[in-house]
């Protein structure tokens, strides 16, 4: 019996990912100044591609849609979201000021907001790698918060429960603010006082 392996080259970080880099980071930025603008409906790869300088044939290359496109965008931001855990803190304390914090990063942004939910619940292939991606940072996070001693169940089901909070909240269906405190409720019932 033979087993065989997958091995993965990495390339070095030469002059041709500097410059898919920057391509990318192009689009990305374009697309979050155009939905300040205009809505997700009117938002294409090709007004994309134009608004960013990008040709359109090189932006197909890094994307395959607008949701793949917007979807990189939330990524993106959750990522660059800090992550501060203060230890002396209880974990509902913890997860509560996470999950605030999280949710409220497209409020100022109802376009972003409206595009970024669309992306979360799209069905189309080229968005899921990149959710996947999403729902690894959103577990990371509610990881560190939790901390090692958490029950999976548990991890599982907050983090469900923010994910579907960003979505109602991101899609209009109630207020930024309102489904954050409705959140601290759901936190609040997984969590027994002192956790």
């Amino acid at each position: 019996m033979s087993s065989t392996a997958k091995v993965i080259y990495l390339r070095s970080y030469g002059e041709r990912d500097r410059d898919d880099h920057h391509v990318v980071r192009r689009v990305l930025d374009a697309t979050v100044e155009m939905l300040r603008d205009v809505p997700l409906a009117e938002l294409t790869t090709r007004r994309i591609a134009e608004r960013s300088g990008v040709g359109h044939a090189d932006l197909c290359v890094y994307f395959r849609s607008r949701d793949a496109i917007v979807a990189e965008v939330y990524l993106g931001m959750l990522r660059d979201a800090p992550l501060h855990v203060d230890a002396a803190a209880p974990a509902r304390a913890r997860v509560a000021a996470l999950f605030e914090q999280l949710l409220m990063l497209p409020a100022d942004e109802p376009g972003l907001a409206a595009a970024c939910s669309s992306a979360l619940i799209s069905a189309e292939p080229s968005v899921q790698a990149i959710r996947r991606r999403i729902h690894a940072e959103l577990h990371r996070r509610v990881r560190t918060v939790l901390g090692s001693g958490a029950w999976p169940e548990v991890t599982e089901t907050l983090e469900f429960g923010l994910v579907g909070a960003m979505v109602q909240a991101s899609a209009g269906s109630a207020g930024f603010r309102d489904t954050a405190d409705e959140l601290v409720q759901v936190v609040a019932a997984l969590l027994p006082e002192g956790c």
